[in-house]
């Protein structure tokens, strides 16, 4: 089976995951900043910032595709999929347990530093975002499977784990011929598509519906997987005309974010930004294809687990620590920000070096080792006949 490394990086998606990481970062940082500088109040594009985890499962489902090449004709065999499920685990569980075990721990010693205080108990759990049937289901990863109303303990890890019912639906597909393939290719497609007149007819955002959050996410997902099917398309395109297509797209997005239209118009314009950058031509290509950006794309991820539990550390401490009132001073609430998305990038930094890549490496190594091991001779599926196999 193809691995991540034998396939060429498309360095501008991994710009682009760090552009979209750090609007999430904005989007919750942005309430932290003073009345008289609410972004809210001159533009709709901290507000519906929500879309750009969407945007994630878009860039997932194409990176998947063109990674595991989708479109070619064999059906996986068991190993190479369970090798593709170890990747896929070894990805993102290291870190979401880490950050859920900092989560964890964080608002135990809140409640024990009250309780000393001889204040009231609290923090640990609580009756709608921590408790303990929600942590059973964060550490099974299947918290935004339909169960809970709305998100728990560490807020960004609802994602991880829609995007992990992605990854079993993926692996399902590479299961299965190209003929079948095809066939449930169409039927996720009609899914998407009921989901997302679902919203326009009731007039509702995509994340209005937190149960529904693995259907919003395998809709993206798949839209991803079609724009790597359709890529072709922006090939035969010369780089002046690919340029255009890029500005103009951007500019849309920009402006639709701002002016708040419907959500499926944004998605649909970020998944045209997806497509035309695929091949990391043009302008705009040339625009992501910078040392810092591409850096936070690789740091995204990081970024992203911790962010959540960066701004709660730091609200506990900084009005003690500075002397800065963090609602009622403009300057305070702009270093305050500051300072959390620094410390967001700097803990990121670390997390990425000394957590995420050696978790990442160890349970590969760890996991298909264990697999090779157990493996029979000769347990693989059948390859379809006359097809190579690679």
């Amino acid at each position: 089976m193809m691995h991540i490394s034998h396939k060429k990086e498309i360095r501008s998606h991994t710009s682009l995951r760090g552009w979209a990481a750090m609007m999430v970062v904005f989007v919750h940082f942005r309430y932290y900043l003073h009345s008289s500088i609410d972004p809210d109040e001159i533009t709709m594009y901290f507000y519906k910032g929500y879309l750009w985890v969407d945007f994630f499962f878009i860039l997932s489902g194409f990176v998947m595709a063109y990674v595991y090449d989708i479109e070619h004709p064999r059906r996986y065999s068991v190993r190479d999929t369970l090798h593709y499920l170890i990747a896929r685990i070894a990805r993102i569980y290291p870190l979401h347990f880490i950050t859920l075990v900092a989560t964890v721990l964080f608002f135990t010693l809140l409640a024990l530093i009250n309780w000393g205080l001889g204040k009231e108990a609290c923090c640990l759990f609580d009756d709608a975002l921590r408790t303990p049937e929600s942590l059973a289901a964060n550490l099974f990863l299947i918290h935004s499977w339909g169960m809970f109303d709305w998100v728990t303990w560490n807020f960004p890890s609802w994602s991880l784990s829609a995007e992990f019912f992605c990854y079993l639906l993926f692996a399902a597909l590479l299961t299965i011929n190209g003929d079948n393939r095809k066939l449930a290719l169409v039927l996720l497609s009609c899914i998407a598509v009921l989901f997302y007149c679902l919203c326009m007819a009731t007039d509702n955002d995509v994340n209005d519906n937190f149960r529904l959050s693995t259907i919003r996410a395998a809709s993206a997902f798949t839209i991803g997987m079609l724009l790597f099917l359709a890529r072709n398309a922006v090939s035969t395109l010369p780089d002046r005309y690919l340029t255009y297509i890029q500005i103009v797209a951007s500019i849309a997005l920009f402006l639709s974010l701002h002016f708040g239209v419907t959500d499926v118009l944004v998605i649909g314009l970020m998944a045209l930004i997806v497509l035309v950058t695929w091949e990391d031509r043009g302008y705009l290509c040339q625009c992501l294809d910078t040392r810092g950006l591409h850096t936070i794309g690789v740091l995204s991820f990081s970024i992203y687990m911790w962010h959540y539990l960066v701004q709660f550390v730091a609200k506990q401490d900084w009005e003690n620590i500075t002397g800065l009132p963090v609602e009622s001073s403009v300057t305070g609430s702009i270093l305050f920000v500051a300072g959390m998305v620094g410390s967001a990038i700097s803990i990121a930094i670390w997390s990425y070096r000394h957590l995420e890549m050696p978790t990442r490496k160890w349970i590969n190594l760890r996991l298909t080792g264990l697999l090779e091991a157990k493996s029979p001779p000769g347990w693989q599926l059948a390859w379809i006949p006359g097809e190579r196999r690679r």
